[in-house]
């Protein structure tokens, strides 16, 4: 079924600027779609402390080539299913036709860094480089925490998705567009608390202000984390 789902990435710019009374265009957070469909298991880790080795891209993205000067890095992250994610197909009959009926049996969620789309800037003073790396750690951590409010909301409308084709492969079309629908609403969710994080600390150098944050995420990533509960 995942390899109908077509994802979009979050991309997430670190500009420390104090020309600007609010964050410039270029450097707000944004969903990127990716052209080519993806696996379940789309290439990247899910979340972790990062390193500046995680930052693989060769280049920054073209379409904003002429920013890269001002820009200290590029981090994309995304939604995705988890390995255990489960959906049952079956056949039968309806109305004297035969069709196949779709389902969710369940779904989870989590964060993923794509090292190959995320860029450093080779040129970041090294008094720069842990403010630097912690701002792209809390935009992957709010990233995460969007993961994992979705698996939280997903019993109440995955419990009721029934889906009637005529093939088993329109059923798995259909299935991945309302998962892909879901994916897209969150990470559009998140892009807001991305962005108020962003002007927190991305229009000037802020430690207290991101220390903040990151003592803020760490809390709600140990409240949420499944594994404590």
């Amino acid at each position: 079924m995942s390899c109908f789902l077509r994802y979009a990435i979050l991309s997430f710019w670190l500009a420390l600027t104090v020309a600007c009374a609010q964050l410039p265009e270029y450097a707000r957070p944004r969903m990127v779609p990716l052209d080519e469909p993806q696996s379940t298991r789309l290439s990247g880790f899910p979340y972790r402390a990062l390193q500046i080795e995680d930052f693989r891209a060769a280049f920054f993205p073209e379409e904003l080539s002429v920013h890269a000067e001002r820009i200290n890095a590029h981090a994309a992250t995304q939604i995705r299913l988890t390995a255990d994610s489960s959906f049952k197909i079956t056949s039968g009959d309806l109305y004297g036709q035969s069709y196949f009926f779709g389902r969710i049996d369940r779904l989870g969620f989590e964060a993923v860094m794509l090292p190959e789309r995320s860029w450093w800037n080779p040129k970041i003073p090294a008094n720069m480089r842990g403010y630097v790396l912690q701002h792209e750690q809390i935009h992957f951590a709010l990233t995460e925490l969007a993961a994992r409010q979705l698996t939280s909301d997903s019993p109440k409308w995955a419990s009721v998705v029934l889906v009637i084709k005529p093939t088993p492969q329109e059923v798995q079309t259909e299935l991945a567009r309302q998962i892909k629908d879901r994916i897209n609403a969150a990470m559009e969710v998140n892009l807001k608390r991305q962005a108020e994080f962003d002007e927190d600390t991305s229009l000037f150098f802020n430690p207290r202000r991101q220390q903040w944050w990151s003592w803020m995420v760490e809390d709600e990533l140990k409240q949420t984390n499944p594994t404590l509960k």
